[in-house]
């Protein structure tokens, strides 16, 4: 990923995403950047829209989220 992920960022979930029940392109906010794993790769909790206000957030890797946000590239 060019640009870091940082708490704040929207992001959505790309088509590499491990996790049942989520699909590419469902939304959400970055709450937390975690350690990094032992390959290098950061992970990130994600505070997913459809889980509403109640959510405790979701882990991703990096190549499972990119920015939602227009003009910013992954």
């Amino acid at each position: 990923m060019c640009h870091p992920l940082m708490v704040g960022d929207r992001v959505r979930l790309t088509k590499q995403n491990r996790l049942a029940g989520y699909q590419p392109g469902d939304k959400g906010t970055v709450i937390r950047v975690a350690k990094a794993s032992p390959g290098g790769q950061p992970y990130y909790i994600v505070a997913m829209d459809r889980d509403g206000p109640t959510g405790t957030g979701v882990l991703f890797t990096e190549d499972e989220i990119e920015p939602d946000e227009p003009g910013r590239l992954n």
